[in-house]
C-alpha cells in the first residue's frame, strides 16, 4: 500500500462512516470512533516513530531458527515467536493485546470473560492472544483455530515455554460458512498473511463451520464463552457457521471488521436478527486499510 494518503479525505470519510453506524443507538460512540483517529489523519511515518521507540521498550527480540525470532514481552512475562519481517508491525500486534485504549483489544466492555470462559480463538496467528487470556486466568480453556501448519506448529511450542499448554488446543484448520476442503495460501514474510481461497492455489486444507465442530465434540457455548475472530477477510463466513451456538447460547464475540469495508455494517445487521438481545460496541478505524474502516465489533449480552 502507497504511504501516501489523502488525509483530509480520510476525516470526511471516517465520519461519513460514522453518521451511517449511529443509526444503530449505542453501537459506536464518538470516543470509540475515536480511537486511534490520529493514525488516520495524521503522515504515516509519525506513527511508525512512535511505534519503533515503544517496541525497543516493550520487548526483547532474539533470533531463533531462520525467518523465526523470539520474542518476549518484558513486563507481562510472555513470550511467543514471530515468522517473518520485524518491523512496527510487531509492535502493533503486542499493542493490541496489553492496551485497552487499542481498538483491536478484544476483551474490553461489554466483553467480560471468567476464569470458567472457553474461548474460541479463530485466527490465532502467533498465539499471543491465547496466551494472555489463559497466563491471567480470564478462561479456562482457549481452542485455537490456525490454518497455516507452520505457524500453528510455533504457537504449540510458545504455549509450552508460557506453561498454558494444558488448557490450549490449537486446531491447524481453516474456520468458515461451511465444513469441506479449502484452498489456502500464505505470504511467507507476514505471519499474518492468510488468504482462504474458493479454488485454485495454495494447498487443500480442512475448513470448518464452528457448529460442526461443536455438535461432533459434544460443546456447547453460554454467555460466559467468547469467540473471537482474526480470519483475515472470512470473519462474518466465521460467523455464518456459527449461527446455531449464537441463536441458542449467545456467547461473547470479538470480530475484527475492518478486512472488508461491508463488514461492519453487514455482521451489526446480522447479528441483530440472530441475537437481538446482543449489547453491542463497534471501535476505532484502522490506518492501514486503502480506506479507514471500523476495526473491531464486540457482542454480549
Amino acid at each position: 500500500m502507497s504511504t501516501k494518503r489523502n488525509l483530509i479525505g480520510n476525516f470526511f470519510h471516517c465520519a461519513k462512516t460514522w453518521r451511517a453506524l449511529r443509526r444503530h443507538p449505542g453501537l459506536f460512540s464518538l470516543a470509540d470512533a475515536s480511537m486511534l483517529l490520529s493514525g488516520v489523519v495524521l503522515p504515516m511515518r509519525f506513527g511508525h516513530r512512535a511505534a519503533g521507540r515503544a517496541l525497543a521498550r516493550e520487548a526483547r527480540i532474539e533470533p531463533f531458527e531462520e525467518g523465526v525470532v523470539k520474542v518476549t514481552v518484558v513486563e507481562h512475562g510472555l513470550m511467543f515467536y514471530w515468522l517473518g519481517r520485524v518491523d512496527n508491525n510487531l509492535h502493533y500486534s503486542i499493542d493490541q493485546e496489553f492496551n485497552p485504549k487499542f481498538p483491536h483489544h478484544y476483551t474490553t466492555p461489554p466483553v467480560r470473560l471468567t476464569p470458567e470462559s472457553l474461548v474460541f480463538d479463530v485466527g490465532a496467528c502467533e498465539g499471543l492472544f491465547a496466551f494472555r487470556v489463559l497466563k491471567e486466568r480470564q478462561a479456562a480453556k482457549v481452542i485455537c483455530f490456525e490454518p497455516s501448519a507452520r505457524t500453528a506448529r510455533y504457537t504449540r511450542m510458545a504455549a509450552e515455554v508460557n506453561g498454558v499448554a494444558d488448557r490450549m488446543i490449537v486446531e491447524t484448520k481453516a474456520v468458515g460458512k461451511t465444513s469441506g476442503p479449502v484452498n489456502f495460501s500464505e505470504d511467507g514474510g507476514s505471519p499474518d498473511g492468510h488468504h482462504i481461497q474458493a479454488g485454485g492455489g495454495g494447498a487443500t486444507i480442512e475448513c470448518v463451520a464452528l457448529d460442526d465442530y461443536c455438535a461432533a465434540r459434544g460443546l456447547k457455548l453460554t454467555p460466559r464463552d467468547l469467540i473471537k475472530i482474526d480470519a483475515e477477510g472470512s470473519d462474518f463466513d466465521v460467523l455464518l457457521g456459527a449461527e446455531r451456538l449464537i441463536r441458542e447460547g449467545s456467547p461473547q464475540i470479538s470480530v475484527t471488521t475492518y478486512h472488508k469495508p461491508e463488514h461492519a455494517f453487514e455482521i451489526v445487521e446480522w447479528l441483530k436478527k440472530i441475537q437481538p438481545a446482543y449489547r453491542m460496541r463497534l471501535k476505532g478505524f484502522a490506518s492501514w486499510t486503502p480506506q479507514p474502516t471500523p476495526v473491531l465489533l464486540q457482542a454480549a449480552l
